[in-house]
């Protein structure tokens, strides 16, 4: 009899351990009006880095999932070991006939505990830039001067029109890390033009086998750079 009470205890000391570290993480993704979006990714990341208490797990640990046609998504981590966790959303859009990641705002960007039930809700736009997104979360369009052109581009005006859409986007570059850039333009082909004080300047893709020739304007995607995010340029009167 001893044993068997020893024996049952053990279960339910077992179902227990079990249930301490079941946790899920859900919410819903919206578009900037509210909108709910279907087939955004979102992804629950181990952050916990102690790969020697892991039993042989990496870093790279993560559950994902896609929202439904609410908008709303829901990830079990049960199954995943102890630990701190974050979470964030993606669109996949396509870039120049390549998929890209647009990442979704998280209202909530603090990590959680693996096996609490978390809420993390996000919101897919364009952002330009912010403290969490410095350099936005679309394209980069990247300002350099002309081999051996000294002009002061700090207030170049650059006018993006979109190819397809007849869209259009005026910016003034700001500095970056990247350099003197603009932020946050939808992925697309564009033409690009730039004045400075008013004045038209003349542009030039910048890049391993691109064409030295300036002009008014030039076209291209966001392809371009390390990231392939980027539309490089150069600049000169």
């Amino acid at each position: 009899m001893h044993g068997k009470t020893t024996g049952l205890t053990f279960a339910i000391y077992l179902l227990g351990a079990v249930s301490a570290f079941a946790g899920s993480v859900r919410g819903i993704v919206v578009d900037n009006e509210g909108n709910p979006l279907s087939d955004v990714h979102v992804e629950v990341v181990y952050q916990t880095f102690n790969a020697d208490q892991l039993m042989g797990y990496g870093q790279s640990i993560k559950s994902e999932t896609q929202t439904g046609q609410d908008g709303r998504y829901d990830i079990d981590t049960t199954h995943l070991p102890p630990g701190e966790y974050s979470a964030h959303a993606y669109q996949i859009v396509m870039n120049g006939g390549r998929e890209t990641h647009v990442d979704a705002v998280g209202g909530d960007l603090s990590t959680f505990a693996g096996n609490a039930d978390t809420i993390r809700n996000f919101v897919v736009g364009i952002v330009e830039h912010s403290d969490d997104m410095p350099y936005g979360n679309a394209g980069i369009f990247v300002v350099n001067n002309a081999i051996m052109d000294y002009t002061d581009l700090s207030e170049t005006e650059i006018t993006l029109v979109h190819i397809e859409t007849g869209t259009v986007y005026v910016r003034t570059v700001r500095p970056t890390g990247e350099g003197l850039a603009i932020t946050g333009i939808p992925f697309g082909k564009y033409r690009a033009s730039a004045r400075l004080a008013e004045r038209p300047m003349q542009i030039a893709l910048w890049g391993p086998g691109e064409s030295d020739v300036f002009a008014s304007s030039i076209e291209h995607d966001f392809t371009m750079g390390f990231s392939g995010n980027q539309i490089q340029v150069v600049i000169k009167p």
